[in-house]
């Protein structure tokens, strides 16, 4: 006949020492003892014994063989794929901004006033904004040698000898078919000649003038 002993149902195996009678723990005092067969001990054939305390008993596969498929994969829901970056944006994010910080101007260039000198008198050259492109006319009968005295009576001087004109901002002297030529530096030309200051030019035999520069009071400089 095998013998009835009785176990503190929520103490540890070891923790708590069991009793032939019917009672209460020496550890749990308010915890009343259970029966308990002692052939419950015994273990059987199918059951492993180096099972620990508490764990499920763990079946062993076969070797060579595969861990099952997680039976939850198929109702997991897939995760979206990643979707590539077009090459043209990641050449934006590699290109390094652009300096917006505001570019100093390019000075401009100073401008040049001229003159002819004719007869001790300063004859202006017309800017290059005035109306007809500026410049000055040389000549008998031009207005702009009007206020040169005794101009009129010089009979090697044509009545239209000359004009001067700017071009891409440079001054430029051009004959204008006169009889007895214009001269620069000496030298009679043939086709628009550019000139600038310390230049010296002669209409016909008799009318030497000087290109001087002037500053924005007409003064020469």
């Amino acid at each position: 006949m095998a013998t009835v002993i009785y176990r503190c149902p929520v103490g540890a195996p070891g923790e708590c020492p069991p009793s032939a009678t019917r009672g209460y723990c020496q550890v749990h005092m308010f915890q009343q003892l259970e029966r308990h067969d002692p052939a419950e001990d015994v273990p059987s054939a199918d059951t492993p014994t180096d099972t620990p305390d508490g764990a499920a008993p763990v079946a062993a596969s076969p070797v060579g063989a595969r861990p099952a498929a997680d039976p939850e994969a198929a109702t997991r829901p897939a995760r979206p794929a990643r979707a590539a970056q077009p090459q043209q944006n990641r050449h934006r994010q590699q290109q390094p901004q652009q300096d917006r910080r505001p570019q100093p101007r390019p000075a401009r260039p100073p401008v040049v006033r001229l003159a002819l000198l004719v007869a001790g008198v300063l004859l202006p050259v017309h800017a290059e904004h005035r109306r007809g492109g500026g410049g000055l006319a040389i000549g008998r009968d031009e207005p702009d040698c009007a206020a040169v005295p005794g101009l009129a009576g010089l009979d090697q001087l044509s009545r239209h000898h000359a004009r001067m004109r700017w071009i891409d901002g440079a001054l430029y002297v051009e004959d204008l078919r006169s009889t007895n030529g214009t001269f620069v530096d000496g030298r009679r030309i043939e086709e628009p000649t550019r000139i600038g200051p310390g230049c010296r030019l002669r209409f016909a035999l008799d009318l030497d003038v000087q290109v001087v520069e002037i500053d924005e009071f007409g003064a020469p400089r």
